[in-house]
């Protein structure tokens, strides 16, 4: 499990943490990052400040927890914007120090080709990346090129079928906001998952439910109904009826994360 931190986190936010993961009897991995922006921009001064930030978060701990992941490192719709851009080579440079993975965002599962070249630009180790997100966008042909850059991808919108997205400065006639009503059935998810495993990717995907309180009641049979438990007793039923076998199933649900996620 991963979860964001920003700068200005509190103790309070740690500790429950630690009872989370002591009360299921997991190993919660806490991710760091500034997301994309306008938040990002927000908080920016320098790449050299930002990487610090990234190091010191893996090193030194933020209000008492120290982070396992950089993510989610987060590009805006249909671009890379120069703080974003920022952002990613300051989480290659600190990835360079510290170990850690990295994980990313890719708004509505674009830019992920642009993020993995980005990243080996800057001197990532591209086999401890996770480009997230791209169930959103599940053309065959596309995730195909993703993977062959050498990242892995995240499967982890498993369940948010609808969602409201609005860019940060959309505006309508007279300043009204743009509202997206996005559609993404898991059936389209759970086809490309199932051609993706045949063709022998199984090992550089990951699962997940990326997952918010508006998207829960937007969504009210999957998320509203089974939280985070969506994926292991409704999605993974559904891909071994599909034939995907139980070895791809523990790649993509243990062994990869476990691969990527393990702290040097």
């Amino acid at each position: 499990m991963s979860l964001t931190g920003r700068r200005g986190q509190t103790t309070a936010d740690s500790l429950a943490l630690e009872d989370l993961a002591d009360s299921l009897g997991l190993h919660v991995v806490a991710g760091f990052s500034f997301y994309k922006d306008p938040w990002l921009s927000s908080v920016f001064e320098d790449e050299d400040a930002l990487t610090r930030e990234f190091v010191e978060a893996a090193t030194d701990g933020r209000a008492g927890t120290r982070y396992g992941v950089f993510g989610e490192i987060g590009t805006s719709l249909d671009e890379i914007t120069p703080t974003e851009e920022s952002q990613l080579r300051a989480a290659a440079r600190a990835q360079q120090e510290t170990g850690l993975a990295i994980s990313t965002h890719c708004t509505l599962g674009t830019m992920a080709l642009e993020q993995a070249a980005a990243l080996d630009l800057a001197g990532a180790d591209l086999d401890r990346v996770i480009i997230g997100h791209l169930d959103l966008e599940p053309d065959i042909d596309y995730l195909v090129r993703v993977i062959e850059s050498g990242v892995n991808i995240a499967f982890d919108t498993f369940g948010k079928e609808w969602f409201d997205y609005s860019p940060p400065d959309a505006e309508g006639p007279e300043g009204q906001q743009v509202r997206h009503r996005y559609n993404r059935p898991d059936r389209d998810r759970i086809a490309a998952l199932v051609e993706l495993c045949e063709m022998g990717y199984a090992g550089r995907i990951l699962l997940s439910c990326d997952m918010s309180g508006e998207e829960a009641w937007l969504n009210p049979e999957t998320h509203g109904t089974h939280g985070y438990s969506y994926l292991p007793l409704v999605v993974i039923p559904q891909l071994r009826e599909q034939g995907v076998p139980e070895d791809s199933i523990r790649q993509m649900l243990v062994d990869n994360p476990a691969r990527v996620l393990a702290v040097p």
